[in-house]
């Protein structure tokens, strides 16, 4: 079984812990996204109302069970989620992935596909 981990964080944070995660767990694949948006937490006067323009990026890692917490801590000191508005992070539950040692090769070439099922 498998977990997702996702976590949005400043982008300098993020590009750091994917590359640290690589090194230190062998993980090398992950989805990422960059985002942009309006915080309200600015107290400056000429601000006030605007709010404050944020950028993140946003990864996600999947990750074996038995290993989610270990990855999830390290992800949240690597990225220095502790501080505020350092970002957030979450794990979803996968039932089923492609790399699932559940998933028989001969199984997914029996599946009809697209291409062959005209």
């Amino acid at each position: 079984m498998f977990k997702l981990i996702t976590c949005i964080a400043p982008e300098d944070k993020a590009q750091d812990a994917v590359q640290q995660i690589d090194a230190t767990y062998g993980i090398q694949s992950s989805i990422n996204h960059f985002a942009r948006g309006l915080g309200r937490s600015s107290t400056s006067s000429t601000t006030t109302g605007l709010g404050q323009q944020i950028e993140k990026t946003i990864f996600s890692v999947l990750v074996p069970t038995h290993q989610v917490d270990e990855i999830f801590a390290f992800i949240y000191r690597t990225a220095d989620l502790h501080r505020p508005h350092g970002g957030i992070i979450y794990v979803t539950a996968v039932k089923q992935s492609i790399i699932s040692p559940n998933i028989n090769a001969q199984e997914l070439d029996s599946e009809p596909t697209l291409a062959n099922s005209y």
